[in-house]
């Protein structure tokens, strides 16, 4: 397992640097950005664009050739609008469930991915958010994200994982952020690794505190959806080249 900062709750992505073709994809890297509302997000009532919006920006910045990829094209509210940039709109596709537990969202997956016309190349997973009640997290957090990845690398052996600790500094979360490292560290390989992203750190989840990253202690307010692309990007940079255009010497 690789273990990145600073990133964190569940990723998933697709092709191993070794395995990577030199040359320029064919085909738009596929990013799967699969989770519960801190994925999905669009409540009409705040700024809640997600960290898929900034994201957004930051692979057409760097010229990435890609190509969002879920099932969902709306938010919570289903009038919700995501801005343009540069002249581009925004790529609205994800598979992100308001409210939805980890179990639910892997009951669920095999039914979503019948409607994608290609696999995924990169998974982005946050979940678990909605579990932190639970009396057993390995049976309602661990279980049900190897299922969700057992099943990814079943329609792409070499996808590449990016799991993402939950975005909490107490609680529960410090419960569980052990439990997701060794799940990573048990099932990652060369061919498909599984890669943990520290969303936490760095993190200020109470929205009086005068930095507070999210509106509600759980959703992310727009500095908090900055903060996490900006960690996935990271995640995913190492891979991205073969997507990028040619730099001539």
């Amino acid at each position: 397992m690789k273990y990145l900062k600073p990133l964190l709750v569940v990723a998933v992505a697709g092709l191993l640097s070794g395995a990577m073709p030199e040359t320029a994809s064919a085909k738009p890297l596929r990013i799967l950005p699969l989770g519960d509302s801190i994925t999905q997000g669009g409540n009409g009532t705040r700024e809640e664009y997600t960290y898929r919006l900034p994201l957004f920006r930051m692979l057409v910045d760097a010229k990435v050739d890609f190509d969002f990829m879920g099932s969902m094209k709306v938010g919570s509210s289903p009038d919700f609008k995501w801005p343009a940039y540069n002249g581009r709109p925004f790529d609205l596709h994800h598979e992100g469930h308001y409210g939805w537990k980890t179990g639910a969202v892997r009951d669920h997956l095999a039914e979503w991915m019948k409607t994608y016309a290609d696999p995924p190349d990169v998974v982005l997973i946050h979940l678990g958010t909605n579990d932190q009640s639970s009396k057993d997290y390995q049976a309602d957090i661990i279980t049900p994200l190897k299922e969700i990845i057992a099943m990814l690398r079943a329609s792409n052996p070499n996808i590449i994982v990016l799991v993402a600790h939950l975005n909490f500094n107490g609680g529960a979360a410090l419960t569980i952020r052990p439990l997701v490292e060794q799940m990573a560290k048990d099932i990652s390989s060369e061919k498909s690794p599984v890669i943990t992203v520290a969303q936490y750190l760095g993190w200020h989840e109470n929205p009086a505190d005068i930095y507070a990253d999210t509106f509600d202690w759980a959703h992310p307010n727009v500095k908090g959806q900055e903060k996490m692309a900006v960690n996935w990007f990271n995640a995913l940079q190492p891979y991205l080249k073969p997507w990028q255009p040619e730099v001539k010497k």
